[in-house]
């Protein structure tokens, strides 16, 4: 018992050293911002997912301490945000159960989420990622429209959703033009955010993106400790199946267990990058003579 209790002790606190030497590092920005996935109680092997009673405990716990939600845009307001309790809520891959589960939740306590879109998928099953026997439908188009006349924002999570980071520039452009300009056709307004796939990027795509037009673009776990507090690219706390008001709290507030949070997100979004090693989308009929990076940045 002796030697067990103590192997437990050591593997904490490498597991500790490695976080810290690794991933420690000042906060990124001053709000918060949390990213789901599917919300509902269907079973599935996944655990990118959590069920609606658990996501709505959530929603309420951040209600009954004073949590506003802020849009989007906000980001770029010259305010801090240290006296107020605010963050972003986001969802990734824009499934179905977004609009079905957490719509009426967010607005039954006054919230609100910008939602990441896989712009060939609307309306479609998920046939980008691993199906353990189990497909999940993603928004359509009037489901979208729906939501934004309710003050739901909306922005680019690719066309097909493949790892970026493997694909030729001519891909990756594609990527990202054809996503934003599909959502702006859309919806009439403008699309300046986009979440990459599996929250992975490297210079090329990042220097796409803001040539693209993108104001900002957000991770999910960062892969260094640097301090990028004037980032491009902003990083967002998961939300899981094991996730409930008190490790909401620890992700928003930090303090000594926040640790364990993080690395905890960082190892279920390593298992979920497996999807890129069964599923990789076919452009070999596609015609990319339309899209062409712009020569400067847009502002």
């Amino acid at each position: 018992m002796f030697f067990f209790l103590l192997s437990i002790i050591t593997l904490f606190i490498a597991a500790y050293l490695f976080w810290f030497i690794r991933f420690k590092k000042k906060p990124e920005h001053e709000l918060p911002i949390v990213v789901y996935h599917k919300i509902g109680d269907s079973f599935e092997w996944g655990i990118t997912r959590q069920k609606i009673r658990q996501f709505e405990q959530q929603i309420r716990y951040l209600k009954e301490n004073g949590y506003q939600s802020v849009k989007a845009e906000e980001i770029f307001l010259k305010k801090r945000y240290q006296d107020t309790k605010r963050l972003l809520i986001t969802f990734d891959d824009g499934y179905e159960s977004t609009y079905s589960f957490a719509f009426p939740i967010l607005q039954r306590y006054g919230f609100s989420a910008c939602i990441f879109l896989i712009t060939g998928y609307v309306g479609k099953y998920n046939e980008w990622d691993v199906n353990w026997g189990k497909k999940f439908r993603h928004l359509t188009w009037s489901q979208i429209k729906e939501m934004s006349k309710h003050g739901f924002s909306f922005g680019s999570h690719t066309v097909n959703h493949p790892d970026l980071t493997k694909l030729e520039k001519r891909y990756v452009e594609y990527e990202l033009k054809r996503s934003r300009e599909e959502l702006e056709d859309v919806l009439a307004k403008k699309v300046d955010f986009v979440s990459f796939p599996f929250g992975k990027y490297n210079r090329m795509v990042e220097e796409l993106a803001q040539n693209i037009g993108y104001r900002k673009a957000f991770t999910i776990c960062s892969s260094s400790n640097d301090d990028d507090s004037n980032s491009f690219v902003l990083e967002r706390k998961g939300m899981y199946l094991f996730d409930s008001p008190l490790t909401l709290r620890i992700k928003l507030n930090g303090g000594p267990f926040f640790w364990i949070e993080d690395l905890k997100g960082r190892i279920i979004n390593t298992f979920a990058n497996g999807t890129t090693l069964v599923k990789k989308p076919n452009y070999d009929e596609m015609n990319f003579a339309e899209f062409k990076i712009p020569n400067q940045k847009q502002t």
